[in-house]
């Protein structure tokens, strides 16, 4: 089973994102997300997007697990 992680988009650039911890991870065409929303990624591949309050919302649920 793949678990994809939120992560914060910094910067859009043409068929990437620059995300939080610096990393720029691949988008594919039929992923529409703007600067602030969240990333669903798995390795180096940005698999869905998220709204704002969803990412804060996975996140703050992955991080009362530990």
């Amino acid at each position: 089973m793949c678990f994809a992680i939120p992560y914060k988009v910094l910067k859009i650039r043409q068929g990437s994102a620059l995300i939080e911890g610096g990393k720029i991870v691949r988008l594919g065409r039929e992923i529409k997300v703007k600067k602030d929303e969240y990333l669903r990624i798995i390795g180096n591949m940005a698999v869905g997007s998220l709204s704002k309050k969803e990412g804060v919302k996975i996140r703050r649920l992955i991080k009362s697990l530990n």
